[in-house]
């Protein structure tokens, strides 16, 4: 077992301080205990302390802004002529649009539409409303405590809007590119295969009909229409190929990938998903990239203590437990995806996808049941098996629509046009998912995984009970060196 360097004792000690912000009773204790033994066994134990101590006071201050209610005295308050920036993608179909937006003079709010065509992200709004506060439980999902974590704490049900403006800056640019990628993506179509589209790509699941947004939840292939690890991964892999087609070296590419990770989560926005996207997969895709495998270990653990530094409550997220699990069981089984295929005789490709997808699975099936109550083992390995052969292509074949749209509108949507085709594959494979979680059993799955375990131990076992096998001597005078001997033997004593 390797001993732990400096970078993972930094991201253990911030990580231990923002925890201890949360509870700082018996986890102080703990804390104070666990910099003692340090102090006792290394000599950098004093500098753990300190980091430990200022990822806690840190924590500490970010816990205090989010539970900051700029507009408690203001709910149920009728917003006439108020002014919203909207600050984040649209998520939900249907007549239920929600975002998080930014009040004039007020704070962070949810938005709620529910008619009209959602304006885009960065958009300035004068809206007419109504200020509420947020649902304490709907269908076992407690909407107040999840929105709290983020620190917002009020709805803005918007009757009308109007669009007055833009937002500037930085995120103004931003959002001036997401518009006009997705404007790139007009020839996918208005229909799900189109919807799938933008998703993937940008995390632009509004257009989806509820009907394909149950499909999706059921078949475990929601995940594909938020930004995840796996969208940065393939993401490298086409800047790392379009740097070696061309002629660059290791150096080139990995430059060219931390940038394009940088663009993508700003065209796709700063969602925390997002961002724990962006550091999850990038941290895994980098250290490969730069050869140094083992490194993504340390990156991942960094990239986590970072965010629980900056929002400790992320320790309690299910989309944060959710994504570092998925990419650390894609880490255990990528090195070993060869020998799979060469011990299975399947092709690496095939091999590495089932390898891959079923890491992913069952790391986050045990995350998944804790908080939703439910896990769709037996509809999500079979539909994302079936469907992992058209997310690449999806999303490639979108990003090259971007990409070209500037120069060739029409090699844009003739892309665009093309991509839909492997979206509307996925769009099949969650409905036949849906399908398969619908008539199998919840107890079959596990009773089958405990039978193929339980076949696996008894031949384990059997194997090590029985003796094992000698080498059988050959009989006397049959040896490789007796039987030229007595050759030669018989050979002298014949009459000359």
């Amino acid at each position: 077992m390797r001993r732990p360097v400096t970078a993972d004792l930094v991201g253990a000690a911030l990580a231990t301080g923002a925890a201890a912000s949360l509870l700082a009773g018996p986890l102080a204790i703990a804390l104070a205990g666990a910099g003692a033994a340090v102090l006792a066994r290394r000599r950098s134990g004093v500098a753990l302390v300190v980091l430990a101590v200022l990822g806690g006071l840190v924590g500490g201050a970010r816990l205090g802004a989010l539970a900051r209610e700029p507009l408690a005295v203001r709910i149920g308050e009728a917003v006439v002529d108020g002014r919203v920036t909207v600050a984040e993608a649209w998520r939900g179909g249907g007549r239920l649009r929600l975002a998080v937006g930014e009040l004039a003079g007020g704070g962070p709010v949810l938005l709620r539409l529910e008619s009209g065509a959602p304006p885009p992200r960065g958009a300035v709004l004068r809206v007419a409303g109504r200020l509420e506060r947020p649902r304490t439980s709907a269908d076992g999902f407690d909407e107040a405590a999840w929105l709290a974590r983020q620190g917002v704490h009020a709805v803005l049900r918007i009757r009308r809007y109007e669009v007055v403006g833009m937002r500037g800056g930085a995120w103004g640019a931003a959002d001036r590119l997401r518009i006009d990628a997705l404007d790139a993506l007009a020839g996918a179509g208005e229909g799900d295969p189109g919807a799938v589209v933008r998703g993937l790509a940008f995390g632009a699941d509004a257009g989806l009909s509820p009907g394909a947004v149950a499909d999706l939840r059921a078949s475990g292939l929601a995940h594909l229409m938020a930004v995840s690890g796996g969208n940065v991964a393939l993401l490298v892999a086409l800047v790392v190929l379009a740097a070696w087609a061309l002629g660059g070296s290791r150096r080139h590419a990995l430059g060219a990938a931390i940038a394009a990770i940088l663009a993508y989560v700003a065209v796709v926005g700063p969602d925390p998903s997002v961002v724990r996207a962006g550091i999850a997969g990038g941290a895994g895709c980098i250290a490969l990239l730069a050869g140094r495998p083992r490194a993504a270990w340390r990156v991942l653990g960094l990239g986590a203590a970072a965010l629980l530094v900056w929002n400790p409550h992320s320790l309690f997220d299910p989309g944060l437990q959710l994504s570092f699990a998925a990419v650390a069981g894609i880490l255990l089984v990528a090195p070993h995806t060869r020998a799979l295929a060469a011990a299975t005789r399947l092709p690496h490709v095939v091999a590495a996808a089932a390898a891959v997808t079923a890491a992913a699975t069952l790391t986050t099936a045990p995350i998944s049941w804790w908080h939703f109550g439910q896990v769709a083992l037996a509809a999500s390995v079979p539909a994302n098996l079936a469907a992992a052969p058209a997310v690449p292509l999806v999303l490639w074949t979108a990003l090259a629509a971007v990409a070209v749209d500037p120069v060739a509108p029409a090699a844009a949507d003739g892309l665009a046009w093309c991509a839909q085709w492997p979206a509307a594959w996925i769009v099949l494979c969650a409905r036949g998912g849906a399908a398969i979680g619908a008539a199998v059993p919840a107890w079959a799955v596990p009773a089958l995984a405990g039978a193929a375990c339980l076949v696996a131990a008894r031949r384990v076992g059997s194997g090590r009970g029985r003796a094992a096998p000698q080498p059988r001597l050959p009989p006397d005078g049959h040896g490789p060196r007796q039987g030229a001997a007595r050759r030669r033997a018989a050979a002298r004593a014949l009459p000359r």
